[in-house]
């Protein structure tokens, strides 16, 4: 906060004007996803949850084989969304080397591997997906993955003694399955295996979970923060309507632009993404570190982070 006081009014004023108008534009233009796991874990209607529209076809609406290499695609807020909602790798749903090629071609700017939490192991399909992808992508790929736990709704203690505890031990469980075969058998570093998030998600009904308030807003945190700048301020531009900041009304307004869309009228789609005072924070920072970084700041003075809140809280 200190260092925030040793710039001018004018300068503050001047400062704050030059974030937004870096924000309204530096975003890049198109934003690549790949989600991807078993048959039925879940996948388009997770990818549908997070980026706020029915883009990828879920459940009946999907033709018999899965074995589509094309991706789905949608403009959102001036974005072009790519989603490479995929085959079930190695379970005998599509051509894997066709799609994975197809892929490698394009490339992603993230990568959301999908699991249902309510089985009650790594299955060898499951195993042998990920072997695959980090065939193809390299050990590099877990930089900018996250891996889903779907279902966890379904997540229950049958002696309905300690919901929490009987949850957090299932999360555990999965933690420590999919740490040990990426790090044994893949010979993925620890220090890459550490920062890849395992996140539990839900139902677009039943956004609580024991372990979170909103999984939606968690998931949806967790794949900002693996995105490298560019990409990450595509997936707050996607958004920008949907997410809910717990700071200054000012804050909020300033993040939002007149080209602004409607949010899709389907149940399965969550109208808001609220984040907590954690989730904001992290944010932010990363915002503000793009901005810094961009060179767009000239003032050796307005490197920290406080000097942000201080410009919307003012």
């Amino acid at each position: 906060m200190a260092v925030a006081k040793k710039l001018s009014n004018a300068e503050l004023a001047s400062l704050k004007q030059k974030f937004i108008q870096w924000f309204a534009k530096k975003a890049q233009r198109e934003l690549n996803i790949l989600i991807t796991g078993k048959t039925g874990v879940g996948k388009s209607r997770l990818v549908n949850a997070l980026v706020g529209r029915n883009v990828a076809k879920e459940g009946r609406e999907k033709r018999p084989c899965t074995t589509d290499i094309n991706p789905y695609s949608i403009f959102l807020n001036g974005i072009k969304v790519v989603v490479w909602d995929s085959p079930g790798l190695q379970d005998g749903t599509g051509n894997d080397e066709l799609y994975l090629a197809n892929l490698k071609k394009h490339g992603f700017d993230i990568m959301i591997y999908c699991i249902k939490m309510d089985d009650k192991r790594f299955h060898s399909e499951d195993k042998m997906a990920v072997r695959q992808l980090t065939a193809s992508f390299g050990k590099d790929l877990w930089k900018k993955s996250v891996i889903a736990l779907t279902f966890a709704n379904k997540i229950e203690d049958p002696d309905e003694e300690d919901e929490l505890a009987y949850f957090m031990g299932d999360l555990y469980f999965w933690q420590k399955e999919i740490d040990s075969y990426l790090g044994t058998e893949l010979g993925i570093e620890s220090r890459v295996r550490n920062d890849i998030p395992i996140t539990p998600s839900g139902n677009s009904k039943k956004l609580r979970l024991p372990s979170c308030d909103h999984w939606l807003a968690d998931l949806w945190s967790k794949c900002f923060s693996v995105m490298d700048h560019s990409s990450g301020l595509a997936w707050y531009e996607i958004n920008k309507d949907r997410v809910k900041f717990s700071c200054s009304a000012e804050m909020a307004a300033a993040f939002k632009s007149e080209s602004s869309q409607d949010t899709d009228e389907s149940e399965d789609i969550p109208k808001e993404i609220p984040l907590n005072d954690k989730q904001e924070i992290s944010l932010l920072k990363k915002m503000w570190e793009a901005f810094v970084l961009s060179g767009a700041v000239t003032l050796a003075t307005a490197v920290t982070f406080t000097v942000l809140t201080v410009l919307f809280r003012r």
